[in-house]
């Protein structure tokens, strides 16, 4: 089954982390497909009715001359790079977007329609996610529409491989599984480590925890040698995750997001997701809910 990312691109594209994360960490190329997409950066002091456009004449001239100037010699140049990179014209489409919801909404709205398998950010990604905390707004709204996973790809350091995921019994958790086995299946020199984070040293359903996600992983045909478990104790859990991801030298991270509709964004990224977030370097962090 092809896998199909979007891929967001900024007029910035060679320093494009998102582009760089996705080259290095599929070996295997031939069943991938990425659309690049570039959001028009929209102006604070835009005023613009969602639907039509032609309520702000200087928007207009604003979206047209970025995407002139900006946005298509961006996605040229990143096209060019990709097929230098041995990516075929087939497997790279292009996308623009208009900007007129925001860099945020947009991204959002296009994973939705498009049914991507993943939605991949670049150092923008934790900008765009403080934004969505910040928002007292449309934070929740966001947060709901969020059904698709994301990967946020902080300074990726070439070489790393595998894929640390995180899991605690929670349905999230096995969606979380459940890509990471699609994602890699057909990539062989990666390897999926589970990881379970125990409070104190019981750890009494590890074994259940560890069981649901291994089936998940093996039903998308990754084989037993490829995958393994740990269970570490720490009353930290998101810096006891960041100092494995770092010391194992991983490719991502995974880890799933709360379903639940949230009182306050604020409270539910101050757990584990956002610390993570905030603190992971070198690697992708991979967002599933």
């Amino acid at each position: 089954m092809e896998k199909h990312l979007l891929v967001t691109v900024s007029n910035e594209y060679q320093t494009s982390q998102s582009l760089r994360f996705v080259h290095n960490f599929f070996a295997n190329r031939e069943d991938l497909k990425l659309t690049l997409f570039y959001v028009v950066p929209r102006k604070p002091d835009w005023r613009l009715d969602p639907i039509d456009l032609e309520a702000n004449p200087e928007a207009i001239v604003h979206i047209e001359e970025d995407k002139v100037t900006r946005g298509v010699p961006a996605m040229g140049k990143a096209k060019e790079w990709l097929y230098s990179m041995g990516f075929s014209k087939e497997q790279v489409l292009v996308k623009f977007s208009q900007g007129k919801l925001g860099t945020v909404k947009e991204i959002v709205r296009e994973s939705e329609e498009g049914l991507y398998d993943a939605a991949v950010l670049g150092r923008r990604g934790l900008s765009w996610f403080e934004e969505m905390v910040t928002d007292s707004v449309s934070h929740r709204i966001l947060w709901e529409s969020l059904s698709f996973p994301i990967w946020i790809c902080r300074n990726p350091e070439r070489g790393r491989k595998n894929v640390l995921v995180c899991v605690d019994g929670s349905e999230e958790c096995m969606r979380v599984a459940d890509h990471a086995g699609f994602m890699v299946r057909h990539d062989p020199e990666h390897a999926i480590t589970l990881l379970h984070v125990c409070g104190d040293d019981r750890c009494v359903d590890a074994e259940q925890i560890f069981g649901r996600a291994l089936a998940e992983i093996k039903a998308n045909g990754v084989p037993d040698e490829r995958i393994s478990v740990k269970v570490l104790t720490s009353a930290n859990p998101a810096r006891t995750i960041l100092a494995e991801a770092e010391n194992g030298k991983y490719a991502a991270v995974a880890i799933g997001r709360t379903s639940h509709k949230p009182s306050s964004l604020e409270h539910i990224f101050a757990t584990t997701s956002l610390k993570i977030l905030r603190g992971i370097e070198h690697a992708a962090l991979w967002l599933c809910k």
